[in-house]
Formats: C-alpha cells, structure tokens, sequence
C-alpha cells in the first residue's frame, strides 16, 4: 500500500488527482488532501511521513518549498510543474519527480514506477540543491531580442516589452512605446525563456509583462480583463482556466 498526500490548493484539480492515482494503482491510499503551506506543516508535525507525496508548487499561501523549511520530510515527492527545462534539472534528484500541467495519466503512471522502484534503497530529499538551481535560473532568463527590421537587426530589451502576442499563425512583440516586431519564436517558448515573476501567459494569443498593466477590471468571478499600456487593439480577457493561477501570480 503507497500511503500517500496530496498538497494542492485548486480542489477540482486535487480531486481529479486522486482519480488518476486509483485509476494506476489501487492499492495507493489517499491520507488526506491539503491547500496550504500552513496546513501541510501542521499536518507532517502530527504524522508520520507518508510513501509519497503530490505537491503542487504554488500553494494558496506561498510556495511549497517553505514546507521543507518547516519540517523535515523523507517522502517521495511529485512536483506537478509549469517550470522550464533549466529548472527542472534540478528536480531530478533522488525521491523528487516533477510532471508538468495539466498532468498526463500515463507520465503519472511513470512517475509511481520511479517511485517503486526507489523503494527498495533510502532516499533523501535534497531540497536545498533544489532551491539553489532554482534561484539559478534567474540568470537564464532572455535579457534581449535581435529583431529583423528589412535589412537592418534591431536589438530589443526585454524589460522594455509590454506583451508578446499571434496573429495569423506569427508571433510579435510591442515594445513599452508601442512599436511592433516580428519574432521567430511561439508563445510556449517564450514562456520558457523569461523571467515568470514578470511575464504571465493569459490566454493562446498573449503573454503580458506585469509592470506594463494599467488596471485590471473584474467581470465576473472568471473573467478578468486588463488594460496594458500601451492599448492593443482588442480587449485583453485572461482565459477562464487561467483565472486563479493569475492571481496567485498577481499575489506573489
């Protein structure tokens, strides 16, 4: 029997894990489901470590990490994870595994392979490379873009980016004074590329950058819409599914 918690603050999201994890293997007990990085603290201090544990990154009170500050933990932990391949290097430490969102049954599946397998030796958690590599990746981050402009290359800062958007299958840019490159880029791998502290993806069309945010109107409990500076020339709605996530990112 894998005893195991589950630590994530979205209860569709946490339940639907549940649902994947009987599905794989039922002899995998659920112990209890957590949202916060103050219950799961109080909950490890009262109970003994459980095989595993699904922890998602951002928690409704902070990030996840702030727990192995608190309480020492021996357990298989599964990061689900929106985190860059850079990153994620520093996931693959002994008992850690990561799965990026929305979560795949079958990488599920793998990722409690791995964990079978790595119970027949000790494990440690080696949090603290974990946070070191993620601090690391800072210096990662795209400080700038070379942009074609006919025959000449224009060089483009980043944090002089207001949003990055398609239209008709290509990918620009709009600079703080509101002029507008082409790039060869995708949206998801410009995700990858900056900093997500400063940029958020809010829909399939646009990627925005905080600081160029005006005001920020809520129309109903899932629908929010932002005014940027300067203005494209559509309405900036954040996707419903992403309504929550750009919260927490608002909040950080």
């Amino acid at each position: 029997m894998i005893k195991t918690l589950i630590i994530e603050d979205e209860e569709p999201a946490a339940l639907r894990l549940g649902k994947l994890l009987a599905a794989i293997d039922p002899s995998i007990e659920i112990l209890d489901a957590l949202d916060s990085v103050e219950a799961s603290v109080k909950w490890l201090k009262a109970n003994p470590s459980p095989d595993l544990i699904m922890l998602d990154i951002q928690l409704a009170d902070g990030l996840s990490f702030e727990i192995f500050k608190q309480v020492r933990v021996n357990s298989f932990v599964i990061f689900p994870t929106a985190y860059d391949e850079y990153a994620i290097k520093a996931f693959e430490l002994n008992s850690i595994d990561y799965l990026l969102k929305p979560i795949d049954k079958g990488k599920l599946e793998q990722s409690i392979r791995k964990y079978s397998e790595m119970m027949k030796g000790p494990g440690t958690i080696d949090i603290q490379a974990l946070l070191e590599t993620l601090e690391g990746r800072k210096a990662s981050f795209k400080k700038r873009f070379a942009v074609n402009v006919g025959s000449r290359i224009v060089s483009v800062e980043t944090s002089s980016v207001a949003w990055f958007y398609t239209l008709e299958k290509s990918t620009f840019l709009c600079t703080d004074d509101n002029r507008h490159y082409p790039l060869d880029y995708s949206l998801e791998h410009l995700e990858e590329l900056l900093d997500p502290d400063q940029f958020f993806r809010i829909n399939r069309q646009y990627l925005v950058r905080y600081s160029a945010i005006h005001r920020i109107h809520i129309l109903s409990k899932s629908r929010i819409k932002l005014e940027m500076q300067p203005a494209p020339k559509e309405d900036l709605l954040v996707a419903t599914a992403r309504t929550h996530e750009f919260r927490l990112w608002l909040d950080r």
